[in-house]
């Protein structure tokens, strides 16, 4: 797992710090205070070695440019000159560095040349990243070209050293449910859709079965016929990608971005509950961003229950205050957090 997390020049973030991360971790704070960022700050560092990370996390803010002057929205204050540079600390030290290459510096072949075709290289810019695991004894590279007119078929190239060992996985705030039959796949094939057939109930006590028919999740709740999973409620299918993620990101990492987004304030607890049990089953470090105080206090009133006590040093919440593009992280621990919402003291 990671301990500990710091970025420099990603998007409005200058620098960042945040450090004893515990299993399960519950980012919170206004609007623009750098929530979203870190989270995408840990999806770039767990899949270091790809390349195609940086555009991925703009298509999840439905950002789907690849000109060049779009690379540039990654970097601190519209500068490329600003390296991007994320250091994680824990299990596997890991340290990430993100440059622009520019379009004034192509590099025109020797092959070109002879072919007398320079003409038609055009402009070619990108991204270069450059990664390490542990004291950055060896340094690995990968790289996207994208040429001019031609955005959507980048040329990738990836440090054939480098074997990535982590898996993670990112849920938007308002996260795709197109592949989770794949993932809902992978549960059935290992005899786990019980399992989630109970959290599921826990939220709605009317549904009787969930099934994998084809590529449709289809789901029992009482009617002459069973209904597919995008016919039910949000919340019910929040919920289920919440479970399915972390099954699927076993022994990896699962971000989620709005985390309580679509669920009733009355879910909540069930929420925590669910998300607690299945983190801890399937050794899942959760990072989450919320904006609900009813998350807050169902996450509170969860570990208050006698029956969560010995989780309680597997969770902490983390207040982002940013300010200049710097931002600071006060870090709850349970009596700390514990002691804030029951004296209702300001968290958010």
């Amino acid at each position: 797992m990671f301990n500990s997390l710091q970025i420099d020049n990603l998007r409005g973030v200058k620098h960042a710090e945040l450090k004893d991360f515990a299993r399960v971790n519950l980012l919170f704070g206004k609007n623009n205070c750098g929530k979203s960022t870190v989270l995408e700050a840990l999806f770039l560092i767990s899949g270091q070695s790809n390349p195609t990370l940086p555009l991925t996390i703009n298509a999840l803010r439905n950002h789907n440019a690849f000109a060049e002057r779009d690379l540039v929205t990654e970097f601190y204050n519209l500068d490329a000159h600003n390296k991007i540079v994320i250091a994680v600390k824990g299990d596997q030290d890991r340290w990430l560095e993100i440059t622009q290459i520019v379009s004034n510096s192509n590099t025109v072949t020797l092959d070109s040349l002879v072919k007398g075709d320079t003409a038609k290289t055009g402009k070619h810019y990108g991204l270069k990243l450059n990664y390490s695991i542990g004291n950055r004894e060896k340094i690995y590279s990968s790289q996207i070209i994208i040429k001019e007119g031609d955005e959507e078929n980048g040329r990738i190239s990836i440090d054939e050293r480098y074997s990535e060992t982590i898996y993670s996985q990112y849920i938007p705030s308002g996260g795709s449910q197109s592949s989770m039959y794949e993932e809902f796949a992978r549960i059935v094939a290992n005899k786990k859709e019980g399992a989630v057939l109970e959290a599921l109930r826990r939220i709605d006590p009317t549904i009787k079965d969930i099934q994998l028919v084809g590529e449709e999740i289809l789901v029992d709740i009482g009617a002459p016929r069973r209904l597919p999973i995008n016919m039910v409620g949000d919340g019910l299918r929040k919920l289920l990608r919440i479970i399915v993620s972390i099954h699927r990101c076993r022994d990896g990492i699962l971000l989620i971005d709005e985390i309580d987004n679509g669920l009733h304030f009355s879910a909540m607890k069930v929420l925590w509950e669910v998300i607690l049990d299945a983190s801890v089953e399937n050794n899942v470090q959760l990072f989450a961003t919320t904006h609900n105080i009813d998350s807050l206090k169902g996450l509170n009133l969860t570990l208050s229950q006698p029956e969560w006590g010995s989780l309680k040093s597997e969770v902490c919440a983390f207040k982002l205050i940013k300010k200049d593009g710097n931002v600071s992280a006060i870090r709850y621990d349970y009596p700390s957090f514990n002691y804030s919402i029951n004296q209702e003291l300001e968290v958010r």
